[in-house]
């Protein structure tokens, strides 16, 4: 029962990063920090204060440049390795293997996790910052922000709700996507 917990762990942790690549880095480290939750040996630095502060200063610039319209895309290409390193890193640390030749499965699910939630988000944000539909930019990026948080803290109490939350923020972001469509409809000069 352990090892299924630690596995929705995880998957939620690792989805989470696929969303935002430092913040539930930040949160696993100030848990750790608090004793909340167990950090194996060589992902031990990041409970230390300095980690915590520097990957707080890069998720607070992550979130920043995120709701540059202009910048969004871009942002979203450069992140994606760092959102699947990420990944690896936290669904490794939740089953608690350390980085060798045994960890090599729970380190490719992991980046394999997040790199799957960061390259649906490319897919299906774009549009969204291109003609909104009547979303803007900033207010998507506010909901992955939030989405960020909630499943970052939520992640080591209740393993797979992160996972639902990271679907529920792809399915709005279907949405917008899909009524941004409708709404040009026939007129297909408008929607470019």
């Amino acid at each position: 029962m352990e090892m299924l917990f630690a596995v929705g762990v995880g998957i939620g942790l690792a989805s989470v990063a696929g969303v935002r690549a430092y913040l539930p880095l930040v949160l696993v480290g100030l848990f750790a920090r608090l004793g909340l939750y167990a950090l194996p040996a060589p992902f031990g630095f990041l409970d230390d204060w300095p980690v915590i502060g520097a990957l707080a200063v890069l998720a607070l610039l992550e979130s920043g440049l995120d709701k540059v319209p202009a910048l969004d895309p871009v942002l979203d290409y450069v992140q994606t390795p760092l959102r699947i390193v990420a990944g690896a890193i936290l669904f490794a640390a939740a089953l608690q293997e350390g980085i060798d030749v045994g960890a090599i499965p729970e380190l490719v699910v992991g980046g394999a996790i997040a790199g799957l939630v960061s390259i649906l988000k490319i897919i299906l944000r774009p549009a969204a910052n291109v003609a909104s539909a009547g979303v803007s930019a900033s207010f998507l990026s506010l909901v992955e922000d939030a989405v960020a948080l909630l499943g970052g803290i939520i992640a080591v109490l209740a393993p797979l709700v992160p996972l639902a939350l990271v679907a529920f923020l792809l399915f709005f972001f279907f949405r917008v996507r899909r009524r941004r469509g409708r709404k040009y409809g026939g007129l297909r000069i408008l929607g470019d």
